[in-house]
């Protein structure tokens, strides 16, 4: 995939996730809560997953997005491990046909805005940025932390 084609995709009108939406804890990622392989239905037939996670011991927040059959070609950090120049909250997006294999370590973009902002508002957020509505239930899970 190149930028051109992640861009027309990432820009692609009518993208939604239907299901609802639950971080839960698994054993082997303790303390992080995570719902994995969130499909993103578009018009184009593409399948796309969406994983999130949130670790409530430091409050870091992720977002990733995977092209299957390709792999990952974007991710939102926030509040997690710093990046170089773009700090604890920034956006990594594929770049070129080499950003798969490099881990979008290249063009990363903070985003120091989502700083501290509970994880509803950044999936909120990035959902906007991607042209993704989500039309079911979203379980907050900083209000839910203790009570799982």
């Amino acid at each position: 995939m190149d930028r051109h084609t992640f861009e027309t995709l990432r820009d692609l009108p009518g993208k939604t996730i239907s299901v609802p939406i639950r971080l839960s804890q698994k054993q082997s990622t303790q303390p992080i809560l995570s719902a994995d392989r969130i499909p993103i239905e578009n018009s184009e037939g593409v399948t796309l997953w969406m994983n999130l996670n949130y670790n409530p011991e430091t409050g870091a927040k992720g977002i990733n997005v995977t092209l299957v059959g390709e792999g990952p070609i974007c991710r939102l950090d926030v509040d997690g491990a710093n990046h170089r120049d773009a700090g604890r909250s920034h956006k990594h997006s594929l770049q070129d046909e080499r950003s798969i294999r490099r881990c979008l370590r290249d063009g990363v973009i903070p985003r120091a805005d989502l700083s501290g902002k509970p994880m509803r508002e950044v999936f909120d957020d990035f959902c906007r940025s991607a042209n993704i509505v989500h039309t079911s239930t979203f379980a907050d899970p900083e209000s839910e932390v203790g009570h799982a």
